[in-house]
Order: structure tokens, then sequence, then C-alpha cells
């Protein structure tokens, strides 16, 4: 089945003033036989138009002298009936070349105002999907600063172990209630082929947080919808690794270079 394209509803304005040529009648016909809802409200739009343009032209009415030579020529003897004169041609008045015009026109107009009213819908849609998109990252974002002004919230530092650089910086927002929390860390370029990876420390063991990726000044913000159950939380803490990370997500398998308890 061939999709709707706007190309067809100009064939339909073609067709309903009978001015295609064989091939593009050909074209819409296989095309409304397959089906096309919009097509056929076009072009029953259209046809209602020129019907209502061709009714409103004045008729041709023939000559009243014409009406009394031809009942005379029927009345006389067979083989002697003059010829019938015929009047002359009468040229189309203006009015009916203005109204075909007008409905070439106004099908060209509605047309037009078709396409700008389908634009106008999608660009509505767009508007309204952007409008929604920007009140969900004010909500998000609104969650998200509501951690730091918590009543329980927790402000957790990050201090360097004997194997990490004295230079790294990090510290962490927890807020018990929501399990929310955010890192913030500074002086975290990674060597090359190494990663810092962020850990929760539990009574059951280390749980990966995920890597630290800094920008290029070496500094990184966090999020973490999820960084533990306050009932068993007892540290955070930041090793490094081999690019990509430890091997599994229950214990580091680098150096720890930072660590802090709650």
């Amino acid at each position: 089945m061939n999709p709707h394209r706007d190309e067809y509803l100009e064939l339909c304005a073609g067709y309903a003033l009978g001015n295609l040529t064989e091939t593009e009648q050909k074209t819409l016909e296989t095309h409304l036989e397959e089906g096309c809802p919009t097509c056929e409200v076009e072009l029953d739009r259209l046809a209602r138009g020129v019907w209502a343009f061709a009714s409103a032209t004045p008729r041709l009415l023939e000559p009243s002298s014409l009406r009394a030579r031809v009942l005379g020529a029927v009345r006389t003897e067979p083989g002697k009936r003059p010829p019938i004169p015929l009047p002359r041609r009468r040229i189309a008045p203006v009015v009916a070349w203005i109204s075909a015009a007008a409905a070439v026109v106004i099908a060209a107009f509605g047309m037009m105002e078709w396409r700008a009213a389908s634009r106008l819908e999608r660009d509505l849609a767009a508007a309204r999907d952007e409008v929604s998109r920007l009140r969900q990252e004010i909500q998000s974002e609104q969650e998200w600063a509501a951690v730091a002004a918590a009543p329980r919230t927790r402000v957790i530092e990050l201090k360097p172990t004997p194997a990490g650089s004295p230079q790294l910086h990090a510290r962490v927002t927890y807020d018990p209630a929501s399990r929310r929390a955010v890192v913030a860390c500074s002086d975290f370029a990674a060597p090359p082929g190494k990663d810092y990876q962020l850990w929760a420390i539990t009574k059951s063991g280390p749980a990966s947080l995920g890597l630290v990726k800094a920008d290029s000044q070496g500094r990184a913000m966090i999020r973490l919808p999820n960084a533990g159950d306050p009932f068993t939380l007892a540290a955070f803490a930041v090793s490094l690794e081999q690019a990509g990370g430890a091997p599994t997500t229950t214990a580091p398998a680098g150096p720890v270079v930072m660590v802090g308890k709650i």
C-alpha cells in the first residue's frame, strides 16, 4: 500500500478540475483504490467547491428564433426541407472563466491552508513534548536540590589513603531518608589506562557505585539515586582500577585511594 503523501493532494485538485494527464490520473486512482481517507475527504471537498462554482455560472440559452426555424423545417414536406441555419457559436461569458479560475485558486488556497494547519499541529505537539520534558527536568532538579536541605542529610568528606594522591578531593552529600547521594570530586584526573571507581562500604561488604568520569580539569559530579541502605551503609571509598573498572561489583581489584566513614 502506498502511504499518503502531500503530492496526492495536488493530484486531487487536478482531478476535481479534470486537467490531469493520463499517467497522473492513473496514479491517483490506484492510490484511492488502496484506500486513503485523507485524499477521499479532500476530493469530496474540492468536488463540492467546483460544483458550487459551476452552478453559479449563467446558463447559455438557445436563441428564441431557433425554435421557430426548427419547427418550420419539420413541417416542410420531405425532400423540400430547407437546411436549418444554426446559430453562430457563442463565446462563453467572461464570468464562466472567472468562476473556473476562482475554483482553481480556492483549491490551491485550501491545500495551502491544510499544509499550514498540519505544520502548526506538528509544531504544537513538539512544543508540548518540550514543555513536558522541561517540567520533568525541573522536578528532578528540585528533588536533587532537596538532598542538601533534608533534615537527616550527612556530608562525608573522603580522605586520601597512603595509596592515594594527597591532591584528591571528594565529598558525599547523603540523605538517608531518600537514599540519594551527590558526590563532588576534584583533581580526579586518572592516570593513562586507569579509572577511579566509587564504592559503598556496607556491613556485608563493598558494592560498586560506578566509575568516576572526570572532565579535562579533573572535576566530576555524580548523582546516585540509591547510595545504599542507611542501616547497613558504613562508609564510601574510591579505588584506582584498570580502565573500565574492577572485574566484579562486589570488591575493588586495585588500591583503595580514598575513604570516608559515615
